[in-house]
């Protein structure tokens, strides 16, 4: 068995009610038989020895002892989730942010992402696949917090790519194969659900 990164904490981002779905949490969207919730657990598990997740609804979560934050900033999107797990990170030195949304992540390129970012002294790992990169499964280093605090104060533009333009940022280029674009695909709507799940 392959071993878990004690230094590194996974984080899912896993939002609240999607007006897209009638005000249901995607997190709780099925994949042979299994939530995405939990499907995405699982597969940190593997890899992480902490796991928090980010939420404005944590009551509809399974009682699981997996620490849930809400934003800290509310209403700005996923930097706002960023922004409220570096600030509940402790003693960890990065996170490893992942989207819930994500059904098809892979352990092994996971893996690669994280072994990269260790490998190298970096603020930010942002995984690519030709022109398009994958911000929500990416590492962030602890010490960007003070930098993005400073950011969110100047700014409404609270864009995860601006922000990038920022810090430290380097991009882990992966090739464009079909597994790889897949491990990083995100169901946004409910069309995108019926094509991919079915």
């Amino acid at each position: 068995m392959k071993g878990r990164y004690k230094n590194i904490c996974a984080v899912v981002l896993a939002g609240g009610k999607c007006t897209r779905y009638k005000g249901e949490n995607k997190a709780f969207l099925k994949i042979d038989d299994e939530t995405f919730y939990d499907r995405t657990i699982s597969l940190l598990r593997n890899i992480f020895e902490e796991i928090v997740v980010i939420t404005n609804d944590p009551d509809d979560f399974p009682k699981d002892n997996i620490p849930k934050y809400q934003d800290i900033i509310k209403n700005i999107g996923p930097l706002g989730g960023i922004h409220t797990a570096l600030s509940n990170a402790g003693e960890f030195d990065a996170i490893f942010i992942v989207a819930v949304d994500m059904p098809y992540l892979d352990e092994d390129t996971i893996r690669k992402i994280t072994k990269n970012f260790l490998e190298q002294d970096i603020d930010i790992l942002i995984p690519k696949i030709g022109d398009n990169i994958e911000p929500l499964s990416a590492i962030y280093s602890i010490k960007i917090l003070a930098r993005l605090n400073e950011y969110l104060k100047a700014t409404n533009n609270f864009s995860i790519r601006s922000f990038l333009k920022v810090v430290n940022t380097t991009f882990f280029e992966l090739d464009a194969t079909q597994d790889n674009k897949k491990s990083f695909y995100n169901i946004n709507s409910p069309l995108d659900y019926e094509e991919h799940m079915n």
